[in-house]
């Protein structure tokens, strides 16, 4: 199952840095706010040669419990990464075709997807530790965001994130956070 619904996990091309990241504390809880990172893929030559992007086609992939509102998570991360990529002078077009990239993003927790099924599907372990946390306040979470050739539909460029994701936490929380983390793994992307 994993095989056919994890596009965007699968594939690994060339380890470009591992990074931690630290960004803003969001809604007061700022003893868990470290990112760490693995890109893969160059970014050397994109602003010159990318202007436009559109969705991957199935967008991304949502691997979060039952009881967890997973449009709202895939609306919050959407929403994070188009402004993100404006911000950054890239224009969004809703056809595939016209596009000269596509964004395609996953979002998991570790009850839903375990490091072992990542690194089977992306050959990288990040090692974030979970030991010093209470398991029923905080969990593992994950996220990948990959870039696409529109014709090929091969990745370009992709990273992966892991953080601490807070089980209990109010609907603006978790968007601020989701921005957050989304701003922190696009922050390579350079400005056209």
């Amino acid at each position: 199952m994993i095989k056919n619904i994890m596009p965007l996990l699968a594939m690994a091309i060339l380890l470009v840095g591992c990074t931690t990241s630290e960004y803003p504390p969001t809604n007061g809880y700022n003893s868990v706010n470290q990112l760490t990172k693995v890109e893969t893929g160059d970014l050397a030559q994109f602003a010159q040669q990318k202007m436009t992007f559109a969705w991957y086609p199935g967008r991304g992939k949502t691997f979060l419990p039952e009881n967890s509102n997973k449009a709202l998570f895939s609306n919050y991360t959407e929403t994070a990464i188009t402004q993100i990529m404006q911000d950054k002078g890239y224009t969004f077009t809703n056809n595939v075709q016209q596009a000269d990239f596509l964004i395609g993003y996953g979002l998991a927790v570790e009850s839903e997807l375990s490091d072992e099924q990542i690194f089977n599907k992306v050959g990288s372990n990040l090692g974030l530790s979970m030991s010093h946390l209470d398991p029923d306040e905080f969990q593992k979470g994950s996220a990948i965001i990959a870039f696409y050739n529109p014709q090929t539909f091969q990745t370009e460029w992709q990273v992966l994130a892991q953080g601490i994701a807070k089980i209990e936490q109010s609907q603006q929380a978790r968007k601020d956070k989701i921005t957050a983390v989304m701003l922190s793994m696009l922050n390579h992307v350079p400005a056209k």
